[in-house]
């Protein structure tokens, strides 16, 4: 394959199936440990990772990750489980699940349950918000329905990644159009929840390998702190780039000016790289890096020595209707591993990749 990230394993048509893993990159200083299904805690040996305050045990089906004061996070493929557990692993006693259900079209809607639990029973009513909204974490132990009319949009055909599909959305991947944002934001969608399965897909052997991937949408609101912790919010209590090594933002200036953004943290170091087929002046980056810095310094409660790379080595348009195209391909690019490498996927690819994703 040489340097065409966009291999056969990426496409449209194989990746859902995709079960082969290579060059994964190493995830360093997360440790896990193989077990029966009967151990039990007491008698498990966990080693706290260096660069995680969290020790992280790799199962079959779901990552557990322990807390101080009998407190247990447990991560499945559509579930985000916080609180308090029995010897099997089993939700049991106070705590909340976080639920994804997912349907056909791969719409997302999102429940949260909070209250007891028995052997991964639960015990109380939940509540339901349609379209994959985030709820009001301040009302969440209410029991609310979905309107009839809500119920009806979400079964709706035209409705993909959560996305209303229209005509002009469609229209909109064809040649010398700038794509629409519910086709950009669809994607991501799809991007992401083709990384979940991929990561649930791996042996737990190999899963703390994994670099996972997590790509905000354009309507991600940088500017606005708490807004953006009702779209983690799942995550609160498990900092979120401890769990997605690969963190992405997709960035819509204007409706003809998208652009990507990488966001690296490590101990050391806390990297913002800027993926833009369109070269702009260093005061148009500098307010991203800005609004990231102080985002993410609120998130982790320090100051931080953020550093701005604009990356050269990635195509360049030369139109005013591929920038979102582009966006899209770099957003590729960082779920498949591979944005260090010369991309030979052009925009017309793209486009048809895209018509397949939201015509089928």
């Amino acid at each position: 394959m040489g340097n065409n990230c966009v291999s056969e394993s990426d496409s449209l048509i194989n990746e859902d199936t995709q079960a082969n893993f290579n060059k994964i990159e190493s995830r360093p200083g997360i440790y896990a440990i193989e077990h029966t299904t009967n151990t039990y805690l007491d008698n498990i040996s966990i080693m706290s990772s260096p660069d995680s305050p969290y020790p992280i045990i790799y199962m079959e089906k779901m990552d557990v990750i322990a807390f101080k004061g009998h407190k247990f996070a447990i991560l499945q493929k559509n579930s985000v489980y916080y609180g308090e557990i029995n010897q099997k692993y089993q939700k049991n006693g106070k705590g909340k699940l976080y639920l994804i259900d997912v349907d056909k079209n791969r719409n997302q809607k999102l429940f949260i349950m909070k209250g007891m639990f028995k052997n991964d029973i639960y015990q109380e009513s939940g509540q339901i918000s349609p379209f994959g909204e985030c709820l009001d974490e301040t009302s969440d132990s209410k029991i609310t329905e979905p309107q009839d009319s809500q119920k009806s949009i979400i079964q709706n055909n035209q409705y993909k990644y959560n996305k209303f599909i229209n005509d002009k959305d469609i229209n909109s991947i064809t040649d010398k159009n700038q794509l629409r944002p519910n086709i950009v934001n669809g994607y991501i969608q799809y991007l992401q929840q083709l990384d979940e399965q991929l990561y649930w897909d791996t042996p737990p052997q190999k899963r703390e390998k994994f670099q996972r991937t997590i790509i905000f949408q354009s309507t991600c609101s940088l500017d606005k702190y708490d807004e953006f912790k009702q779209l983690i919010k799942q995550f609160r209590f498990v900092k979120f780039w401890l769990i997605y090594k690969k963190i992405g933002f997709v960035i819509e200036h204007n409706p003809n000016r998208w652009y990507f953004v990488e966001v690296q943290i490590t101990e050391d170091e806390f990297n913002i790289n800027i993926y833009d087929s369109i070269k702009c002046s260093d005061a148009f980056y500098q307010n991203i890096k800005h609004k990231l810095t102080q985002l993410f310094q609120k998130l982790l409660n320090h100051k931080l020595q953020s550093k701005l790379i604009i990356k050269d080595n990635i195509p360049q348009s030369y139109n005013t209707y591929d920038s979102a195209v582009y966006t899209c391909i770099f957003a590729r690019m960082l779920r498949c591993n591979c944005r260090n490498k010369a991309l030979n996927m052009s925009p017309s690819q793209m486009r048809s990749d895209l018509l397949k994703l939201f015509l089928n």
